[in-house]
């Protein structure tokens, strides 16, 4: 096991860090899938409201490979299809049976895995719903079926931010991650298991198989920061990768021939009454995790890079961490003659560098937009070293060539740049959305 370490990037002291305990969360009335959040995705719906579904069933495909099929986290009823802007599909809601029924597939044994080929096994997830746990850099979507990957990337979690640890989130789950393992070794012979240095105490079975020990601050153990790291040639950007808990589902669902729902998601961030990890499934009510009422934000994944839930929202399909968080948008008065003290901040020049005590962060941008001053600040804290300034610059010049030579396609969406800006530009916004613009112009 080699150790890397994590140069730039940024560690920030933030309050209400999660216990290291799991508590069982009630079955939920309801679980849903939402396609609007989900980057990428061109969701064309397969179900309608009132149609009985099974667990694993396909809810929607992807109009861009229908083979690419999203499954119901559980069986029930379609109770209700909630549409946004421009028709988009933002929940598919399912009220769940008391009896739930699952779609069957025909399992491969943990014995059987080693000879089984990987057109077989590809045919078989794209059938179970179980395809897109595997996601492809650089762009973070749903990785091609079609595609044969330089590498595959197992991330046992993210420093930084409050994310299910993994010691937690893979207890008991030791076989049936050695399975999954065997499984992507099918796909591509190049698997690279990676973890922070906090991750817990992982069993030992799992810390054998781990090829790489992360340290530093957020974002270590980004499977895009560890590419950038050990990649030698372009040709190597287009890999592949799966965090810890999608791995076991995955081989789960080979295993045992249907889809695997359940998942340990940390709730944690300064504006939670109770933070802990709590085992849950696929798709649950944001409430069954975060029952208060409070005004405040509910961030799927992390605080930098998260989106935002409603209260009466659900998780999101690959989130295993629930950040909760003041709004931040009230009047700071006489703050200037505090200085910053309990203020989280990447600048010096509050005085809350000189305080070593956890921080609460909010959501408020504490200043108003401002056009680029130059400072850097971004390029210092970015992870893969790219110039997130200068290539926000050349998107919004339309010079698209030059913002690729800058590094666009390196950008692992940490959202940090965004975070330490002065100026307040969504920088983050403005990178995602020019590696979509430019994937969609690729491929026509």
């Amino acid at each position: 096991m080699k150790t890397l370490t994590l140069t730039n990037g940024f560690s920030l002291n933030i309050s209400g860090q999660v216990a290291e305990s799991v508590t069982e969360a009630p079955v939920p009335s309801t679980v849903a899938l939402m396609p609007g959040w989900i980057p990428h995705v061109k969701p064309r719906l397969l179900v309608k409201e009132g149609d009985a579904v099974n667990g694993g069933a396909p809810l929607f495909e992807d109009k861009r490979n229908p083979a690419v099929t999203y499954p119901s986290p559980g069986g029930g009823v379609v109770s209700r299809i909630a549409y946004g802007p421009r028709r988009r599909i933002d929940e598919v809601v399912i009220t769940l049976d008391a009896e739930e029924g699952w779609e069957r597939f025909e399992p491969v044994s943990p014995q059987r895995i080693a000879s089984t080929d990987a057109d077989t096994l590809r045919h078989m997830l794209l059938k179970g719903g179980a395809w897109p746990l595997l996601r492809e850099l650089p762009f973070r979507d749903h990785a091609d079926p079609s595609s044969r990957p330089a590498h595959i990337i197992v991330t046992l979690g993210w420093a930084g931010g409050h994310l299910a640890l993994p010691a937690l989130a893979l207890e008991g789950e030791e076989a049936a991650f050695q399975n999954g393992l065997a499984i992507l070794k099918r796909f591509c012979p190049s698997v690279h298991v990676i973890t922070p240095a906090h991750s817990g105490k992982l069993p030992e079975s799992i810390l054998k198989s781990v090829t790489a020990h992360i340290r530093g601050g957020y974002p270590a153990g980004d499977p895009g920061h560890y590419l950038y790291r050990i990649r030698k040639d372009p040709a190597e950007n287009h890999s592949w990768y799966i965090e810890g808990q999608d791995l076991v589902a995955l081989a789960r669902f080979v295993t045992e021939g249907r889809f695997y729902p359940k998942r340990v998601v940390a709730v944690g961030g300064n504006g939670a009454t109770v933070r802990e990890h709590i085992r849950t499934r696929v798709g649950a009510p944001v409430s069954t995790l975060d029952p208060q009422k409070e005004r405040r934000r509910r961030i799927g994944g992390t605080p930098f890079a998260g989106l935002f839930l409603p209260a009466t929202g659900y998780m999101n399909f690959f989130d295993k961490g629930l950040t909760l968080l003041p709004v931040g948008d009230e009047e700071d008065l006489f703050g200037f003659l505090r200085a910053g003290y309990a203020r989280p901040s990447q600048s010096r020049t509050f005085l809350s560098v000189f305080n070593k005590k956890p921080l609460n962060l909010d959501c408020g941008m504490h200043g108003e937009g401002r056009p680029c001053i130059n400072c850097s600040r971004c390029a210092r804290v970015c992870p893969v070293g790219i110039l997130p300034q200068y290539t926000m610059k050349c998107m919004v010049a339309g010079e698209v060539e030059e913002a690729l030579a800058h590094g666009l396609l390196d950008c692992i969406e940490c959202g940090l740049c965004s975070y330490v800006c002065p100026s307040k530009i969504e920088l983050l916004d403005t990178l995602k959305t020019a590696k979509a613009q430019y994937r969609k112009e690729r491929d026509g």
